[in-house]
């Protein structure tokens, strides 16, 4: 299971929707992760309609997730950028110095 940093915009007809009939998004949010196997860990909502999601799940759920909020023309500039923990970046350091040296760059 991978994290990511989810991003989005809500478009206008969307945000009027939000005025006439106003309700927690994040139920409705957390409702649709549930369904897809998708763990929301946090999501924050900007008073120019941005929404930014930290979620888990695999590839295959968080891409069709994006399919489905895409496809609902609610939401544009949508992205989910897989991000991980300074354990996993201390794994990296680790490995890249153990294998320093190995690649022979093109403009050698």
């Amino acid at each position: 299971m991978s994290t990511y940093l989810v991003t989005a915009s809500y478009t206008s007809s969307a945000m009027k929707g939000m005025i006439e009939n106003p309700h927690n998004r994040e139920e409705a949010i957390k409702a649709l992760l549930e369904k897809m196997d998708i763990i929301l860990d946090r999501i924050y909502f900007s008073a120019t309609g941005h929404i930014f999601m930290v979620i888990s799940g695999s590839d295959v759920n968080v891409g069709a997730m994006a399919l489905v909020v895409g496809s609902t023309g609610s939401v544009e500039n949508t992205s989910a950028i897989e991000v991980f923990s300074a354990e996993e970046q201390v794994e990296w350091m680790k490995l890249a110095g153990s294998t320093t040296g190995a690649y022979k760059p093109a403009n050698a």
